[in-house]
């Protein structure tokens, strides 16, 4: 029967059907709703619990993720805000701390490089702390601290910067002629520690208002014993053996910033392994060599089968290998531009420095240039007729400005003095 037909002989029937599908249809939108709503209230309940557990696995990672002693009165703290890259800025400072003899404390912020320190280091004091609430859990609680040292510029450094109550000072991880190394940002801190009066200078030369920034002559701490194996002359060491160490840079994030040497190094050590003149090769590569330029992902494996068909005694080392170890066992040295040129200068030795032409090369100014202490190639001819004539003619005629940048860059005086660790306990 048709809702009108229905309308007509029976109307009772038809508005009483009527009102009964009105009322199902109203009790189908309640339901539908109610499940949208229930669907909405499950939603939230999953998200609540989620945020539960990340709010757990914060709480945890403050009750667990530290190796520290919580009545210790620390009263310095070596921060770093690098990923795992900072292990060797970590390696570099640790020992330094640690022969002071002070109260000090590693606060690390990524969660890898904690572990690998915690490890490499069992008996030293180290906090994790991944965000700006993990920084003010611990350090509202460590109320002995006077100051904080930072090896790098990196964007978590501003969670610790904002403690007013502490003197926050950069000590960097080396003495390069880079750009990074005097720039506006140093402002955020109260003192600026550096190696020599090349630092200062490179300040100087920038232009811009540094008053308020500190500037502190301090040495470099970690090459004192270099400085001391430097007293023999470098032709005399090693029982009278020539100990070559290569340290390249990497390509870089852009190609104008691109100094890297590796590229033709390959046929170099094909040409020098032919000439007998050294008794060992140590290779350190830099370990974002590749990251850029894929091409030269395989340059360790390469170096390794050109070598390989030689005599020489030669060792291809990791990121885990500290420089300064290598520079120790080393009295010959082939460098690109950065910090490895000052470590190397350290050992008073040849420093043969790369310094491409086709770049438009943008560096910090101080009073002394590579060229002035080192010996600067730009193609790999240039690079062999130099080794020819400073180490198989033992005409080393830089040796002289050597000396006097080993004072104006890497501060000679401060370093054999120890004024890096005195300056640590007079805080």
């Amino acid at each position: 029967m048709s809702k009108i037909t229905k309308l007509m002989k029976h109307p009772k029937l038809f508005f009483k059907d009527m009102l009964l599908n009105l009322k199902k249809s109203k009790e189908s939108k309640i339901a539908v709703n109610t499940k949208i709503n229930d669907i909405k209230v499950i939603r939230k309940n999953i998200e609540k619990k989620e945020e539960s557990k990340k709010f757990i696995l914060d709480k945890n990672i403050k009750r667990d993720e530290h190796n520290f002693v919580e009545l210790e009165r620390y009263t310095h703290l070596l921060h770093t805000g690098e990923t795992v890259s900072g292990l060797s800025h970590l390696d570099l400072w640790i020992p330094v701390f640690q022969k002071a003899d002070i109260r000090f404390i590693v606060f690390i912020r990524n969660y890898e490089l904690f572990h690998i320190i915690k490890e490499k280091y069992p008996d030293l004091s180290i906090i994790y702390a991944q965000g700006q609430k993990d920084v003010s859990f611990y350090l509202d609680r460590l109320v002995f601290l006077k100051a904080t040292f930072h090896p790098s510029n990196t964007g978590r450094n501003l969670h610790i910067l904002m403690y007013n109550k502490l003197t926050h000072i950069f000590i960097g991880h080396g003495d390069s002629d880079k750009t990074a190394s005097a720039h506006k940002y140093f402002r955020v801190y109260d003192e600026n520690w550096v190696a020599g009066e090349a630092h200062i200078d490179r300040f100087r030369n920038e232009g811009f208002d540094f008053r308020g920034l500190k500037q502190v002559r301090v040495g470099r701490a970690n090459l004192k014993e270099t400085l001391l194996l430097s007293q023999q002359a470098w032709q005399d060491r090693f029982d009278n053996r020539l100990n070559l160490l290569y340290l390249s840079t990497w390509e870089g994030v852009y190609e104008e910033q691109n100094y890297t040497s590796v590229y033709f190094i390959e046929q170099f050590f094909k040409e020098i392994s032919k000439k007998d003149i050294f008794n060992l090769i140590n290779i350190k590569l830099h370990p974002w060599v590749g990251k850029r330029d894929l091409n030269l992902l395989e340059t360790n494996q390469k170096l390794d089968k050109t070598l390989s068909s030689g005599m020489v005694e030669y060792y291809l080392h990791d990121k885990t290998v500290p420089v300064e170890d290598l520079i120790k066992q080393s009295n010959i040295f082939i460098c690109d531009i950065s910090a490895v040129i000052s470590e190397s200068l350290a050992a008073d030795a040849p420093i043969f420095v790369y310094i491409p032409k086709d770049k438009n090369i943008k560096l910090t100014k101080s009073k002394m240039d590579y060229e002035d202490y080192c010996y600067t190639f730009s193609n790999l001819t240039e690079l062999t007729t130099k080794i020819d004539e400073v180490v198989v003619n033992r005409n080393d005629f830089l040796a002289t400005k050597r000396k006097e940048a080993m004072e104006y860059i890497l501060g000679r005086e401060e370093t054999l003095n120890d004024e890096f660790i005195n300056r640590l306990r007079e805080i």
